[in-house]
C-alpha cells in the first residue's frame, strides 16, 4: 500500500517511525524546501502508512523522495528520464515483436532504471545497463562499449 502510494506522488517526505511512515505528498520537489527548513504547510497529502520493503526506483519520472528516520535525512531518490526506443526483438517462438523500454538515471546515484511494460530492472552502472540492453535486445546505447 505504501509503495503504491509513493508511486503516485510527484515528490514527498517519508518519515520512519518505529512500525509506521509518516508520508507528506507535495505537487512538486520545490515545495519539500519550503515544509522542512520553514515549516510552511505546503503539502497536497499526508498519511501513516505500516512499514513496507520499498523500491523507490519506481517512483514517477523527476519525482523527489526524501527518507527520514528519526529527524535525520538518509536518503534521496530522484529518476529523470534520459532515452526511450521501441527495438524489435524475436519471441521465444521466433515471431517478431515489438519492445518499448525506458532509462532513467538516478540523480544521487550512478544508478539507472530500465523498464519496459513488463520488467522494472534497477542497475548499479551504465556499464552493467549497457551489457544487459546488448544481451537482451542487441541494443548499442551510449559509447565506449565494453
Amino acid at each position: 500500500m505504501l509503495q503504491k502510494r509513493i508511486n503516485e506522488l510527484n515528490s514527498a517526505i517519508l518519515e520512519f517511525e518505529e512500525d509506521k511512515v509518516y508520508v507528506w505528498g507535495f505537487t512538486t520537489e520545490k515545495m519539500l524546501p519550503s515544509y522542512s527548513n520553514k515549516g510552511l504547510k505546503c503539502w497536497s497529502s499526508q498519511g501513516l502508512y505500516d512499514i513496507e520493503e520499498l523500491e523507490y526506483y519506481n517512483i514517477k519520472d523527476n519525482a523527489l523522495i526524501v527518507v527520514k528516520k528519526r529527524g535525520k535525512e538518509i536518503g534521496r531518490y530522484q529518476y529523470k528520464p534520459i532515452y526511450k526506443d521501441t527495438v524489435k526483438i524475436k519471441d521465444d517462438n521466433g515471431k517478431e515483436k515489438s519492445v518499448t523500454f525506458a532509462i532513467r538515471k538516478s540523480t544521487y546515484t550512478n544508478h539507472y532504471h530500465l523498464f519496459t511494460e513488463k520488467t522494472s530492472l534497477l542497475f548499479e552502472s551504465e556499464k552493467q545497463l549497457k551489457l544487459y540492453l546488448f544481451d537482451e535486445f542487441n541494443v548499442k546505447w551510449g559509447i565506449n562499449y565494453g
